[in-house]
């Protein structure tokens, strides 16, 4: 196969491994890469000095391409930045923040820059910013999404349309149909999570990965809209915030969650 995000990323396959913080260590992402996509070492929950031991044991664990994703609203994100610059990272994937705030200092020091976005004002401002690719991430995504609620299908095209620069399509995409059909509305790559968290490589709890695998339709819900987006399982934390949310409607505006 011959495309734009494999020559962007130099990787056999156009699969990009979603760097879902505590889930995504120097093993999933070592093992991504190694099996030909690009892997991603999730920097959210990862102290400064965890970074960098994480990205040493990647760089020993494969010699293929692997990158690391940076919420840029981390509280230590200078650390971070300063971290993949000074061990020698190819790739970043940047979230949750405005891309124009580091996208020049990355690609200055010789990064290839990716932007996670869901919709096509900010995929737009993202490619104004400089970056390298869209990640653009539908409703269905687990993890945390877009306020706006737009599906993936719907999306793609839409973020396809609005800029020049590869797309990466992410939300809800976890077999080759899924791939396929992101494919087929004119994204360029993919970006898996939920089927990566289940795997032995990712450092998720087991009962987690049980519980992603076990999920049906239905099992997941889209909360906190008012705070960060995030798609949460059906699990005692979901039941409090859903009562929480019949009892105090009017003390963070509820109703619109």
């Amino acid at each position: 196969m011959d495309n734009s995000i494999l020559k962007l990323f130099n990787t056999e396959y156009p699969i990009v491994q979603g760097g879902m913080i505590w889930c995504s260590g120097w093993e999933l992402a070592s093992a991504v890469s190694n099996a030909g996509g690009l892997g991603l070492i999730g920097s959210g929950s990862m102290y400064p000095e965890v970074l960098v031991d994480h990205i040493r044991k990647c760089k020993a664990a494969t010699n293929k391409p692997f990158g690391v994703n940076i919420p840029l609203l981390y509280p230590n994100i200078e650390e971070h930045i300063h971290s993949v610059i000074e061990e020698g990272v190819k790739v970043v994937f940047t979230s949750a923040g405005n891309p124009a705030t580091w996208t020049k200092k990355l690609k200055d020091n010789g990064i290839t820059v990716v932007h996670v976005t869901a919709n096509t004002k900010f995929a737009k401002k993202s490619e104004d910013a400089g970056v390298d690719a869209i990640v653009a991430e539908g409703f269905e995504a687990g993890g945390h999404n877009g306020r706006e609620e737009t599906t993936t299908l719907c999306l793609i095209p839409m973020i396809k349309q609005a800029v020049k620069i590869p797309v990466i399509a992410a939300g809800g995409i976890g077999t080759g149909r899924g791939m396929l059909a992101a494919m087929a509305l004119g994204a360029d790559g993919v970006q898996i999570g939920s089927r990566f968290v289940a795997s032995k490589e990712s450092s998720a709890d087991i009962h987690f990965k049980n519980a992603v695998i076990n999920a049906v339709e239905g099992d997941t819900k889209l909360m906190l809209k008012q705070v960060t987006p995030v798609r949460l399982l059906k699990t005692s934390f979901l039941i409090k915030c859903l009562k929480r949310k019949q009892e105090v409607p009017a003390l963070l505006n509820f109703q619109n969650y």
